[in-house]
């Protein structure tokens, strides 16, 4: 057990629930500060003496990232996803972490000037030379979306915004599916200079809508009472995390990225991201759908066989992301368990009134399932959007 499992005695979503997200949030900090100062012994160097430079890895990390990606204390990256993949790559490596904290526009020169031996959180889109790069492997999916202040209508594309419509953006930050609206100015960014600066543009309403990451607007809302987000997503883009050595770094690039393949491959990467990002169900069906928003009631009631047409006509065929995230969905949407819905659907099968709604282990299966089955709906993690779904139902975040 690493010092990272030892300050997890409950997981982030109960203790976001149960009021103690402080005292996690501070034993994660704490974590982080330990992993930071975990070296091991091989790449410690005596008492006065420089540190070897081939038992370094000098890494980039940028200002603006925020939860839960990044925290910082000081200016020193502390915890976050981006701070234990890092540490537990070097970790494996017998190396020693140098994090050099930029503003992401300085970022590209101090890869130009050999500065840096590794970069995170990154996306082929997102860098000007990707070709300056050897590229890691995917690790996980990024889902950026649209979201709007509580006040807001509610949007269900692009479209449907006025020419010239302020978005809040951060500084620096390239967005794919807006690029094109930017630049010929049906869009107008609104910068600010950190992902968590921006996400509370909405509570002052100085944007009406924002565009983020799903993991960062649901840490945000588990950490803000009182938030005034709009129940609705309009995804946009989706993105493969990766990391990239830069072909002019000091470390040898091919031990990086063998050592990045064996971290994916254990299943140490999705076991770091389920220590900060708790899974948030949404209710999706195809965008090209005609049902627009449900309320709980519908759901619950399409959900527990009550309710055998979707709002307007049409049966529905049921489906459901397993693991953990059903389980939530069961306990705070539906207000059943597990065995009280599977019990539901077994009389409704039996007497041939329904089918219980059908499980996908992977996202990807169950976006294809969506695409191709009409009138389908589903609940998956929020982290799982793409611009090819839309979202009918989202429950309050970070309540019962």
């Amino acid at each position: 057990m690493n010092a990272l499992d030892a300050a997890k005695p409950m997981p982030l979503l109960h203790a976001a629930r149960t009021g103690a997200w402080r005292g996690a949030l501070r034993g994660l900090l704490l974590a982080g500060l330990a992993l930071a100062a975990m070296v091991p012994a091989e790449a410690q160097a005596p008492a006065g003496a420089r540190p070897d430079p081939s038992k370094v890895l000098r890494v980039s990390a940028v200002q603006s990232w925020s939860a839960p990606y990044a925290f910082y204390r000081d200016g020193t990256l502390v915890a976050g996803i981006n701070h234990d993949i890092v540490q537990t790559l070097a970790e494996q490596l017998g190396m020693s972490v140098q994090t050099l904290v930029l503003p992401r526009t300085r970022v590209d020169a101090a890869v130009l000037a050999g500065d840096v031996d590794l970069r995170c959180h990154l996306s082929r889109d997102w860098v000007r030379n990707p070709e300056a790069y050897h590229w890691g492997p995917p690790m996980f999916e990024l889902a950026t979306v649209l979201t709007g202040h509580e006040s807001a209508v509610p949007i269900t594309g692009l479209d449907q915004l006025h020419r010239g419509q302020t978005i809040g953006t951060v500084l620096g930050f390239v967005y794919p599916a807006l690029e094109d609206r930017f630049n010929d100015g049906r869009l107008r960014r609104d910068d600010t200079f950190a992902v968590d600066r921006n996400l509370q543009k909405l509570k002052l309403i100085r944007s009406p809508y924002i565009v983020s990451d799903t993991r960062e607007i649901d840490w945000h809302l588990r950490n803000n009472p009182g938030h005034l987000f709009a129940n609705w997503r309009l995804p946009l883009s989706r993105t493969e995390f990766r990391c990239a050595v830069p072909r002019n770094g000091r470390v040898d690039a091919q031990l990086l990225l063998a050592a990045l393949e064996r971290l994916q491959a254990s299943g140490r990467i999705e076991q770091i991201i389920k220590n900060y990002s708790p899974p948030q169900p949404v209710l999706v069906m195809a965008a090209q759908s005609p049902v627009k928003l449900l309320s709980q009631q519908q759901v619950a009631a399409l959900f527990l066989g009550e309710a055998l047409e979707l709002p307007g006509g049409g049966r529905p065929a049921l489906g459901s992301q397993g693991g953990e995230l059903k389980h939530e969905f069961y306990k705070w949407v539906l207000e059943k368990d597990a065995a009280q819905v599977k019990a539901i659907w077994s009389r409704m099968t039996f007497s041939g009134r329904g089918r219980a709604p059908r499980e996908f282990a992977q996202p990807a299966a169950l976006r294809a399932w969506l695409l191709s089955t009409p009138n389908a709906l589903a609940f998956m993690d929020s982290s799982g959007l793409d611009p090819s779904l839309k979202v009918v139902y989202m429950p309050p975040v970070g309540l019962p």
